[in-house]
């Protein structure tokens, strides 16, 4: 946004009176009028969303200081400056809102305009009302140019603004108490004009800054996002090779001890060609034997079974010999106890003997033997 498109509105300071506006192309003031019907005298429907807006608040609602603190450096002095406009104000400091120009040599004065919060959010709102979102605010006496001798005099937004080397009013508060004889020269309004284009690239004191700061919109840069999502697509591609590459070595070791195990069966099953049906067919012969996994997990399975029904009975000891015979110690206060878990095995078709005995503390003991 620049002064290639702009509408430059100028603020009266009557209610009942019309704003005036400019509306600039190409850093050139191409049309005017008064009132609020901008859009329809440029016959336009909307302003472009690159067009810049700038207010220009009453000279007599914005008060200028010019405040200087050459022994401070520029940026502590600017704050300075701020806080001594506002402590010096009639209203409370809560109530007002301060802004300093962008000034950085600590021997010049800080120029600070100061303006009640109210007036400033009356200026928002009715910009907002006209569908306005200003990009500037800048005081109209500032758009004169700086006088070294005397004052300088223009017409801006229908009213007369003096401004001299340091202070800056209207035309009605020219009171000879305040500009005694000081000499007063008249701005061209071609001067005037020239003045409200430039600053709409480079405003002497911009407003909207702090509370009253334009909110930016930010634009989705669309490059950014494409660059992101290729990004995530190689690095989703590099995970899945990854995952892929992981499981084909997976698979390749697998294989390979597939084929070790395959081998070392066949020294007992020279006619096996599957690991799968190695695993049955010596399943199959450990269990005639007597022996492998299910030989003592059943037999276990079944004890542990039968002791639910008789809490008083104890595991001991538990073991099993190479044949698959499990061999266990049961401890009771009653023999009754212990005979409830031997029935509780018989009936569940498991093979048994018991050898009673009694330990030291007068429990009564059963060495069994389980077999299915």
């Amino acid at each position: 946004m620049s002064s290639a498109d702009a509408l430059i509105i100028a603020l009266p300071e009557g209610a009942e009176d019309a704003p005036t506006w400019m509306r600039v192309v190409d850093g050139a003031i191409v049309q005017t009028g008064a009132g609020a019907d901008w859009l329809a005298a440029c016959g336009l429907a909307e302003l472009s969303d690159k067009a810049r807006v700038m207010l220009v608040p009453p000279a007599a609602l914005v008060a200028l200081h010019w405040v200087s603190h050459p022994d401070l450096p520029a940026r502590q002095g600017r704050a300075a400056a701020r806080l001594g406009a506002l402590a010096g104000a009639i209203l409370p400091s809560d109530q007002l809102f301060a802004a300093a120009d962008e000034n950085d040599d600590p021997a010049r004065p800080h120029i600070v305009a100061v303006a009640a919060r109210s007036d400033m959010q009356h200026w928002l709102l009715w910009a907002q009302h006209h569908g306005l979102d200003p990009d500037i605010i800048v005081p109209a006496a500032l758009l004169l140019p700086e006088s070294d001798d005397g004052f300088v005099s223009g017409m801006i937004g229908g009213a007369q603004v003096l401004r001299g080397a340091d202070m800056a009013l209207t035309a009605d508060m020219a009171l000879p108490e305040l500009i005694g004889d000081a000499p007063v020269r008249a701005v061209a309004a071609d001067e005037i004009e020239a003045r409200l284009v430039a600053a709409l690239d480079t405003p002497p004191i911009d407003l909207r800054q702090g509370d009253f700061a334009k909110r930016v919109r930010r634009q989705i840069d669309t490059r950014a996002l494409g660059r992101v999502a290729i990004w995530c697509g190689l690095i989703l591609l590099a995970s899945l090779l990854i995952s892929l590459v992981t499981l084909v070595r997976q698979n390749v070791a697998a294989s390979q001890v597939d084929g070790e195990s395959l081998a070392l069966a066949r020294q007992v099953l020279p006619e096996a060609s599957d690991v799968m049906q190695v695993e049955a067919e010596m399943d199959r012969q450990l269990a005639a034997r007597g022996a492998g996994a299910y030989a003592f997990t059943a037999p276990v399975a079944g004890l542990m079974s039968a002791m639910q029904d008789a809490p008083g009975v104890s595991l001991t000891s538990l073991s099993r010999d190479p044949d698959g015979m499990v061999r266990a110690t049961l401890a009771a206060a009653k023999a009754d106890d212990i005979n409830i878990v031997l029935l509780a095995l018989q009936a569940a078709g498991y093979t048994i003997t018991a050898t009673p005995s009694q330990d030291p503390g007068g429990r009564t003991l059963a060495d069994i033997t389980v077999r299915s």
